[in-house]
């Protein structure tokens, strides 16, 4: 109600000043996109990132350093609303989009969009695997982890926990393409990360400890180390 209230007052004033409200109204857009997907109306989130995604385009064009990341952040929100609601194909376009978009700023400005590119392309790893692109998914998962590692290298607080996301990311889809032992390898310091951060923040880290060891356990068992794969799963338990 108070997303929809925003989206209303700011098309009101964007239909006035379009010159100064039109940013506000794409961002109310896309709260209210996510707030619609929260309560499962996905066709509702759908329209309202849509016009996010469109708003965002206009002012774009008309002034790139200023809106291209507001652009691309707003196509990784539609690529995964589009996933949602089973329109894969236009969520993968999408989503590529959105890393083309980040490339291009990460390359002009690295420290600023480093992360921003990193997490799109695990992003775009995810709906890749969903159209059965496993070797490009593979592929957009290993520049993430890449990008995180040198993150986490310089800045292990704030992103080692992005690390241990995309490591489980890629343990996934190496498994997908048949490489276990990669797989097996990704996974394990993914477990080893949330460990520590576990150890150090308990209320924060351990749900992700937990799921890490899960993933860890499953593909355990597809390379036959079963009975280490059954102490990751009860230790998940």
């Amino acid at each position: 109600e108070a997303a929809r209230e925003a989206v209303r007052l700011r098309r009101a004033l964007a239909e006035a000043s379009p010159a100064a409200y039109t940013p506000d109204l794409a961002m109310s857009l896309n709260n209210l996109a996510n707030r619609f997907s929260a309560v499962g109306n996905r066709n509702a989130a759908l329209e309202a990132a849509c016009e996010a995604v469109e708003l965002y385009r206009g002012l774009a064009e008309a002034s790139p350093a200023a809106y291209t990341p507001n652009l691309a952040a707003s196509l990784n929100n539609l690529a995964n609303i589009l996933s949602a609601v089973g329109e894969r194909n236009e969520a993968l376009e999408a989503a590529r989009e959105a890393v083309e978009l980040y490339r291009g700023l990460a390359e002009a400005s690295p420290a600023a969009y480093a992360p921003d590119l990193a997490a799109s392309l695990n992003n775009l790893a995810n709906i890749l695997s969903e159209v059965g692109e496993r070797n490009e998914a593979l592929e957009a998962a290993r520049k993430a982890v890449e990008l995180y590692r040198g993150l986490a290298e310089a800045s292990p607080v704030a992103y080692t926990p992005r690390l241990a996301g995309s490591l489980t990311n890629l343990a996934i889809r190496l498994s997908e393409v048949g490489e276990r032992n990669e797989a097996l390898e990704a996974a394990r310091e993914a477990v080893e990360l949330y460990r520590g951060l576990a150890e150090a923040s308990p209320a924060a880290y351990t749900p992700r400890l937990a799921g890490s060891l899960t993933n860890l356990a499953n593909i355990l068992s597809e390379v036959g180390e079963r009975n280490e794969a059954l102490e990751a799963a009860r230790e998940a338990v």
